[in-house]
Parts: C-alpha cells; sequence; structure tokens
C-alpha cells in the first residue's frame, strides 16, 4: 500500500517536471499540454478499479501544491474528470480507439480553456485553445496507435 502510493507521487512529481520543462517551448507554438491531466486521466481510464472523487481530489491538491497554480484549480478538474470516466467507463468499452483518443484529446482542451480562462481572463486566446485542441488529439491518437503496434509497453494493468 504504502510502495503504491509512494510510486504514484513520484510519478506525478517527475510528469509535472517534464510538463515544467516542456510549457516554455510549446507556449510559443501556441500550445498548451496538460501532461499531469492526461497522464492522471490514463490512470484512471487503465485502472482496475473505479479512482474516486476523494482520491483525485487530493491528487489534484498536491498537483496544485507543487506546480504552483491555483490552489484547487487542479482539484475540481481531476473530480470532474473521474466523474466522467467512472460514469462512461462501460461505454468506453463499446468505442473505438479513435473515439477515446477524441474524448481524452477534447476533455484536454476543455482543460486548456478552463485554466486559460481562469488565467488569462482578459487575455483569453481562442487560438492557443483550437491548436492544442488539434495537438492533444493527435498527441492522444499517437499514443493509441503505439498502443496497438508495440502491445507489450501497454497491455499492463495498472
Amino acid at each position: 500500500m504504502m510502495y503504491s502510493l509512494l510510486k504514484k507521487l513520484f510519478l506525478i512529481i517527475f510528469i509535472c517536471y517534464v510538463e515544467y520543462i516542456l510549457a516554455p517551448g510549446l507556449i510559443k507554438l501556441n500550445i498548451v499540454l496538460p501532461l499531469t491531466f492526461l497522464a492522471y486521466s490514463f490512470y484512471m481510464y487503465r485502472s482496475k478499479n473505479n479512482i474516486g472523487p476523494v482520491e483525485a481530489f487530493c491528487t489534484g491538491l498536491f498537483i496544485d501544491l507543487i506546480s504552483n497554480t491555483f490552489f484547487g484549480h487542479n482539484a475540481v478538474l481531476f473530480c470532474f474528470a473521474s466523474y466522467l470516466i467512472n460514469t462512461y467507463a462501460n461505454a468506453f468499452k463499446l468505442f473505438s480507439y479513435l473515439q477515446v483518443c477524441i474524448f481524452f484529446g477534447v476533455s484536454a482542451s476543455a482543460y486548456v480553456g478552463f485554466t486559460q480562462i481562469i488565467i488569462n481572463l482578459y487575455n483569453f486566446s481562442y487560438l492557443t485553445l483550437f491548436v492544442s485542441t488539434l495537438f492533444n488529439i493527435l498527441l492522444c491518437i499517437s499514443i493509441a496507435i503505439l498502443s496497438v503496434y508495440f502491445p507489450s509497453l501497454t497491455n499492463r494493468k495498472i
């Protein structure tokens, strides 16, 4: 139990660090990549057990603390993501990889849009939202293609 918690915390810190490194270069291209949100959403999607709202909220608060964002921002969005993923968990089994990728790409763009509204209320950029949406959908599709062609990398249950 304690080992899995430390493993999750380490992975969250690592993914936040990677997002922190990539963000300045991508923002010059009008791309916002919510890597922590996508990674945690993927974790919720692939986990054997349903991730409850309390765990999602606490994880979001932890990410808020280490990423220096508004306190509660990630917590609320992670709770909403866990609600959507847990509600439609059985429907995802009926969808194709493309539909699931589009769902995660659009949810990442909703995360970007909500974040941009909070941070840049007077300087909201539809171009950033549009380019980020396309980039996130293409990223999710490319990850799905990797999982199809290299199943040994992604068939491990979390």
